[in-house]
């Protein structure tokens, strides 16, 4: 019986695409030796996800899912698709079997490529949040900088708006702040990486890939 690893999208918007787009970044993980990849939207989580009342409003929801599946023998681990991380130190008190925010995972995963972390947001703002979250996990010195694209998640439905922002963005990052990897501070942006990394000669992390990365050896 194959192992599932969850992948958890805690808004209950449906008009974004992302758990979709989730689902198409992870294609890569299928295979007959490897895990069932299950990505799955929260009808019972905020309509969407920006600020720190969202993440908190989003904790109880990913709670309720982790309780709920956590005891299946199927389920290999979990992955929460926020970048904030809801509910994810909560979850692992529920469970022995790995439950990974995609906040922590890209985080790691950047550091791991260069020496300072640009991070890029689908909304406007956001680099409090950032700076929050880089503290907490203890990153805060080699965090350069944050740049919030102004748009709505729908957006991410037409790809024609996102890649220009992305590009400004990645740009930016590189030559102001002087990021030398960038990261995705979001679920549904993976089929960007190559577009970004090409036009700013910079690595460029997807975080839910990073997560489930981590995820596949215990899973398996």
């Amino acid at each position: 019986m194959s192992r599932i690893i969850h992948v958890v999208n805690a808004s209950s918007r449906t008009d974004t695409g992302i758990t979709d787009e989730l689902a198409r970044s992870l294609a890569w993980c299928a295979g007959p030796h490897l895990p069932v990849i299950r990505c799955v939207t929260l009808a019972d989580g905020p309509n969407g996800i920006s600020t720190a009342r969202d993440s908190d409003d989003a904790a109880p929801a990913v709670i309720r899912y982790v309780e709920r599946w956590a005891p299946e023998p199927a389920t290999g681990a979990f992955v929460i698709a926020c970048f904030s991380d809801p509910g994810v130190a909560a979850s692992r008190e529920l469970t022995a079997k790995p439950v990974m925010g995609i906040g922590e995972a890209g985080l790691l995963a950047a550091l791991s490529l260069g020496d300072r972390v640009g991070t890029i947001g689908v909304s406007s703002g956001g680099e409090a949040k950032a700076l929050r979250f880089a503290r907490q996990v203890g990153l805060l010195d080699r965090f350069a900088g944050h740049v919030g694209l102004g748009l709505d998640y729908a957006d991410l439905r037409h790809p024609e708006r996102v890649s220009a922002g992305l590009l400004e963005a990645g740009k930016a990052l590189r030559d102001r702040h002087h990021a030398r990897v960038l990261l995705f501070a979001g679920a549904g942006l993976a089929r960007y990486t190559a577009e970004l990394g090409r036009g700013t000669g910079l690595p460029v992390i997807d975080p839910t890939q990073a997560a489930v990365t981590l995820a596949l050896p215990h899973a398996c």
